[in-house]
């Protein structure tokens, strides 16, 4: 049942997205970010020993919105600079180190704001403590690759995008 709300809650922001970009090819983008979060989460909950349950998957769910955001954040400030002109591979680096230290605090002061929660050991915090985990070890962990492979997967869709305008482009003759 949880695995289906997440399901439903990643489609939904990807319906939202899909609506605000006119786009599905953004949007997708932007998912495929979540799977990195959830690396983390796995590493997070190993290390501290804790067990799936519900309080993991609602954290699943409100880490899926941290990380799109950070990726939405990424993916704006490539297209600003992609329609001043820009070449693909530098509006690829500005738009990440510009976005480094906004993506790094935010992130950051999640995680440290967790961190009380994650090490309470009175037992009326022992319910948010998974949620806690999963949350603080996923936007940890999906930052730093939210910061190397969205970009890769832009640089991806940019040069695939390329080649098949150029395809598109020679006459009927000379593509056989």
């Amino acid at each position: 049942m949880s695995l289906i709300l997440l399901g439903l809650a990643l489609f939904l922001v990807l319906v939202a997205m899909a609506v605000q970009y006119e786009s599905v090819r953004n949007p997708v983008i932007i998912l495929l970010s979540v799977p990195f979060a959830l690396i983390g989460v796995v590493l997070g909950l190993q290390w501290t020993e804790l067990p799936v349950s519900m309080p993991v998957w609602l954290g699943l769910i409100m880490l899926a919105g941290i990380v799109v955001n950070n990726a939405i954040i990424l993916v704006s400030m490539y297209h600003e600079l992609r329609e001043t002109g820009m070449d693909v591979d530098e509006a690829l680096i500005e738009a990440a180190t510009s976005r480094l230290r906004a993506m790094l605090l935010t992130s950051a002061t999640t995680v440290v704001g967790l961190g009380p929660l994650i090490f309470e050991t009175s037992l009326q915090a022992q319910f948010l403590i998974p949620m806690a985990v999963s949350l603080a070890f996923g936007v940890g962990f999906s930052t730093i690759l939210v910061l190397i492979f969205t970009p890769a997967l832009l640089s991806l869709h940019e040069s695939l995008a390329q080649r098949v305008s150029r395809v598109l482009a020679r006459p009927a003759s000379a593509v056989t």
